[in-house]
């Protein structure tokens, strides 16, 4: 009997050592990961709608400023898209049509006017159409010509090279250097939005992602072309205008509406300073965005948070804590209206 309790005990003995041992082989080290935020997460602090009914095109926004101006400036404006190619030789005279614009000039402050009116047409012009880059507008001038027979009086109304400069193109490039360049901007251009896929928010992001990592802000402000979309596309080293105007450019390739906007904005030095960003349409809203902002510069060799990569991106009237539109793009020029942006209700 001793020698069969001896055993029985024996054996629940062992049964408890191996399940102990057991229970130690299965025991993991259970470590607790936090998942990170999804770039949605980071993206708007709840501005921005669900992607399921951002799908829909809107067309792109081409002719903003244009619509806003009168109808003398919109005869420039168009007289000015008309002869886009004759623009690259940057010596090309553009005539306007014969008395055309007589009944104007006639008047006392008809020649002020026209001037004023030509300035307005390419400041709508330069925001309307990035493409145009390669014309240094400043360069160029309105001339008058005036016609006595009698008491029969006309104009000659056209556009030349200011006598003080050698052509109205900006930096030193020929035609050719331009057809080469718009050449290389379509095939880059091409590249880069077949990635953009999915809605209009998603493809936004993608352009906007794209230009924030392959883009350096140039510090220096003495690169040639830092303000337009060859130097953010093809050199890749621009200002804000760079930044804003290559969004714009393949925004509206993909016929989504977009804008320049410029004004003002507060620095991280508390400083005001001359900036130029975006505001982008989605299923009728406006919201603003801007890639410069969301591409700090980083001491160190640090990494872009997520939280910075999208703190301008999409935004609403929230924006206009610290950016300031100016209604004028130059001096004395027209006073242009924007949409209002998306206003989160408390």
């Amino acid at each position: 009997m001793k020698k069969f309790l001896t055993i029985v005990l024996s054996l629940i003995l062992y049964a408890l050592v191996v399940l102990i041992i057991l229970d130690k082989t299965n025991t993991v080290d259970v470590k607790i990961i936090k998942k990170e935020k999804s770039d949605d997460e980071y993206i708007n602090n709840g501005l921005i709608l669900s992607n399921e009914n951002l799908s829909q095109s809107n067309g792109k926004e081409d002719k903003f400023y244009y619509n806003q101006l009168d109808n003398i400036a919109k005869i420039i404006y168009d007289k000015l898209i008309e002869n886009k190619e004759n623009l690259k030789s940057g010596t090309e005279q553009i005539e306007f049509t014969k008395n055309e614009f007589d009944n104007l000039l006639r008047k006392s402050d008809g020649l002020n006017i026209l001037s004023n009116e030509y300035q307005n047409a390419v400041d709508a012009l330069r925001y309307d159409d990035v493409e145009f880059y390669y014309v240094d507008f400043s360069k160029m001038i309105l001339k008058t010509i005036t016609y006595t027979r009698w008491r029969d009086v006309s104009y000659k109304v056209y556009l030349a090279c200011n006598e003080n400069e050698e052509n109205y193109l900006d930096e030193s490039i020929t035609k050719d250097d331009i057809n080469i360049q718009i050449e290389e901007l379509e095939k880059k251009a091409d590249e880069i939005l077949q990635g953009a896929q999915g809605s209009n928010y998603q493809k936004i992001q993608y352009i906007h992602n794209w230009l924030i990592d392959n883009i350096k802000y140039d510090v220096t402000y003495s690169k040639p072309n830092t303000r337009n979309i060859y130097g953010a596309l093809i050199s890749e080293d621009v200002v804000c205008e760079g930044y804003a105007k290559s969004f714009k450019y393949l925004l509206d390739k993909l016929d989504i509406p977009c804008i320049l906007v410029s004004g003002e904005a507060i620095n991280s030095e508390e400083k005001r300073e001359n900036h130029m960003w975006n505001y982008v349409k989605i299923n009728e809203i406006w919201y603003a965005v801007d890639v410069t902002w969301d591409d700090p510069i980083i001491l160190n060799n640090g990494e872009l948070s997520k939280e910075s990569r999208y703190k301008y991106f999409c935004q609403g009237d929230n924006i206009n804590i610290n950016h300031f539109i100016s209604a004028q793009i130059t001096a004395n020029g027209q006073e242009f209206e924007y949409p209002e942006l998306y206003h989160k209700e408390q």
